[in-house]
């Protein structure tokens, strides 16, 4: 399509009651006076976007892969940092973790959207029937938004059992029971030793996560006060550090 080439030819046009609707929102939200221009901007981009699709589909394929690759590299990162390092690196870990967790999700949820796009530009490329080509997409975007509602619902699970075993230590758990189960003369002892060592290692879990809120807690109070500094700071005023004695 050349640019400023002249609109010569006419056609006729016939909309539902809820296309017409549908296209005067559109029109409306986006500050268009003329339903002609309208489908003519539409059309346009439907084009462009048919045109990209191809290309945006490889991309998406890219960013997956390249995401669960680094969701890989993260995982094996904090596993060999865990109990090897200090507890700052191990915390470190944890944080590079969750993060990775949200950008997955994020991909996820990108996923989903491009998919629903491209479906319905394939089927838009068919010689399907219009009203049979509406009805697909209907049902495709209701399975969507299944798939968008499951997954929110799992991430919040997993946020959720992330905070309540934060700065639990299985694995320091597990050598612990291996070295009480190696070192005792027999069974009856040694589960007796593996109670109490159980034991100690709950109240050591418990002093983490104390300590971790409250960390938590110091960090939130010290934004809350940076950013009312911030706030309070007047417009184009001297900052904190500067000297505002100077005449």
């Amino acid at each position: 399509m050349a640019r400023g080439e002249l609109k010569t030819i006419k056609f006729q046009m016939m909309l539902s009651e809820s296309e017409a609707k549908t296209l005067d929102e559109w029109a409306q939200q986006h500050g268009f006076k003329s339903r002609a221009e309208v489908i003519r901007r539409l059309c346009q981009l439907a084009l462009l976007v048919d045109e990209r699709a191809v290309n945006v589909a490889r991309n998406l394929r890219i960013l997956d892969l390249l995401a669960l690759r680094f969701m890989k590299q993260v995982r094996g990162a904090h596993e060999s940092f865990r109990g090897r390092k200090s507890r700052l690196q191990d915390r470190l870990a944890e944080i590079a973790e969750s993060y990775h967790e949200e950008i997955f999700d994020q991909v996820g949820d990108l996923a989903v959207d491009l998919h629903l796009l491209l479906e319905t530009i394939q089927e838009l490329r068919s010689d399907k029937n219009l009203s049979e080509v509406v009805e697909l997409m209907r049902q495709s975007r209701q399975r969507m938004q299944e798939t968008s509602e499951a997954l929110a619902i799992a991430r919040q699970n997993r946020r959720e059992e992330r905070k309540r075993l934060q700065g639990v230590d299985f694995n320091d758990l597990q050598k612990r029971m291996e070295l009480v189960i190696k070192s005792s003369p027999d069974l009856e002892l040694a589960q007796q030793a593996a109670h109490e060592e159980i034991k100690r290692w709950l109240e050591g879990v418990k002093a983490r996560k104390e300590e971790i809120q409250k960390l938590e807690e110091e960090r939130a109070a010290f934004l809350a006060e940076r950013h009312k500094h911030k706030e309070d700071r007047p417009l184009g005023g001297p900052g904190p550090n500067e000297d505002q004695g100077q005449s």
